[in-house]
């Protein structure tokens, strides 16, 4: 049996797979709404766009004629740009992309991640139209833009532009930069208060957040918050600043109103971060240390720290389904289950863990889980990887551009565990010899639960049976072949709202 102070210590964000598009990127950014985009920088020239089962819905390139869109000074030709950073209006209908820099004529003097000065070329934003998934409209702001916030209002975006040393305030009515904030030596970080009238920004070659008041442009500074402050986000409703310090290898929670500093110790480079929607928990990828570590921000301890490909730099929250979706610099994007949060939120569980919710539901029904009966889930009897873990089989059917890995950790004891049986499926719950595609609504480790669950889907008017092996497995559905239980799982999601995957007996 596990003990609970033995599960306290087990990892609980797992890789569900990964998108590997010929993509390079940058960040990553949510509408909330379904969609999340990845900026492949000059790399690519490329922002590509991918549904929540990590499907790409558009490939959308980065050339653009300027005079088209009412800048005459340039030639009636196309450039290209270099996608690094984005941000999506409050309704998730347009996506704002930042460019690094412009290729083409017209542009002989591109900024630089070193470079500092008035003297280098300006670059554009692009407004994404993300119905069409066309380039609507662009704005020319500063040198080499990288982190853009907009006003919850809508009404104003605020971006960094690190080689020129300033911050540009565009309109988003007139769709046109308003004012120029020289603000310091190379700013990154941006965020606005909730009542749209003050941006922060992090000036990574100092030790201070400048503060930006969006109706009379005012400018102030916070002091001495630690070394290169890279990325900023406000929470407790403004009152308490997070900021990532890349030198530091830390994150520091910052009271606004009393000025008190907590840290917490990060891996190697910490960069981009994200928040639950609560702000309980606080997610930072470490560059240097090829990983993301999760924080609790009422504490600031860390709670996990997890493994990621090389050059980890972008990340964003698909919270819905307590996912985290981390961009590597390195050509693909890492997406992660984190059972504690979902647990959490749920409840349903074996040890505090919703095993049914782990596998990805897609609606193409290309990443369908499928697990064949000779395949089966055991535990670790050697204790070979210093720790006894409950080990998830590979058989993620999936599109070309998703990868799994092998082997994921579950639940880690101190103890040995009883290794399972490998005729661990009761074929007496089999419906019928015809019945080969179980559609797993839910994996319980207590019988009750199982039996719950399979009492609800029976009021909704599903024949259930229940898998009994090392969990009780609550089958919603049987079919003869998979293409009838690919339906069934749409089916299941979409009228009961459960994460649904294929049993194959």
């Amino acid at each position: 049996m596990v003990s609970l102070s033995s599960f306290s210590q087990a990892k609980r964000i797992i890789k569900k797979h990964e998108i590997r598009d010929g993509i390079s990127p940058k960040s990553v950014v949510t509408n909330g709404q379904g969609l999340f985009a990845a900026q492949n920088m000059m790399y690519r020239h490329t922002i590509t766009v991918y549904d929540v089962y990590g499907n790409r819905k558009a490939k959308i390139r980065d050339e653009v004629n300027l005079r088209e869109f009412g800048y005459s000074e340039y030639p009636n030709k196309k450039i290209k740009g270099g996608p690094v950073e984005g941000a999506f209006t409050n309704d998730g209908k347009y996506l704002w992309v930042s460019n690094y820099n412009m290729e083409g004529e017209g542009f002989e003097n591109p900024g630089c991640d070193a470079c500092n000065g008035s003297e280098f070329d300006p670059s554009f934003l692009y407004k994404i139209d993300m119905g069409t998934f066309e380039i609507a409209s662009v704005v020319k702001v500063g040198s080499v833009p990288k982190f853009l916030a907009i006003s919850n209002d809508d009404k104003k975006l605020v971006v960094s532009n690190w080689s020129s040393g300033d911050v540009s305030i565009v309109d988003l009515e007139k769709e046109e930069e308003v004012k120029r904030i020289k603000v310091g030596i190379h700013p990154r970080g941006v965020d606005i208060t909730e009542d749209s009238k003050t941006a922060y920004v992090t000036v990574m070659g100092s030790t201070k957040i400048a503060e930006i008041d969006l109706e009379n442009y005012r400018l102030n500074y916070i002091e001495d918050v630690g070394r290169a402050p890279r990325s900023l986000i406000l929470g407790n409703h403004d009152s308490i600043m997070y900021i990532s310090l890349n030198s530091g290898g830390s994150v520091i929670k910052y009271n606004r109103y009393t000025e008190e500093k907590i840290t917490c110790k990060t891996g190697g480079g910490p960069r981009s971060m994200c928040m639950t929607p609560e702000g309980d928990y606080l997610y930072v990828v470490n560059y240097f240390a090829r990983s993301f570590s999760k924080i609790n921000t009422k504490n600031m301890e860390l709670v996990e720290e997890v493994k990621t490909a090389d050059k980890p730099i972008g990340i964003c929250g698909n919270w819905d389904d307590s996912e985290i979706w981390v961009a590597c610099y390195s050509g693909r994007i890492e997406i992660f289950k984190d059972f504690h949060l979902d647990s959490l939120r749920h409840g349903n569980s074996m040890l505090g863990i919703d095993l049914s919710s782990f596998w990805a539901f897609n609606k193409s029904a290309s990443t369908t889980r499928e697990v064949e009966d000779t395949e089966d889930t055991e535990f670790a009897p050697d204790g070979s990887n210093n720790e006894n873990e409950i080990l998830l089989s590979d058989s993620l059917e999936t599109t070309e551009n998703i990868v799994n890995e092998p082997v994921m950790s579950v639940v880690s004891a101190k103890k040995p565990l009883t290794p399972i049986n490998k005729d661990r499926f009761s074929k007496k719950s089999v419906i019928s010899p015809d019945c080969t595609y179980h559609v797993i609504a839910g994996s319980f480790s207590v019988p009750e639960n199982a039996q719950t669950r399979a009492t609800e889907l029976m009021s909704k008017g599903y024949s259930t049976t229940i898998i009994q092996g090392n969990l009780s497995y609550v089958s919603a559905c049987c079919f003869s072949n998979r293409k009838e239980a690919e339906q069934g799982a749409k089916d299941v999601k979409l009228n009961t709202g459960y994460s649904a995957w294929i049993l194959k007996r």
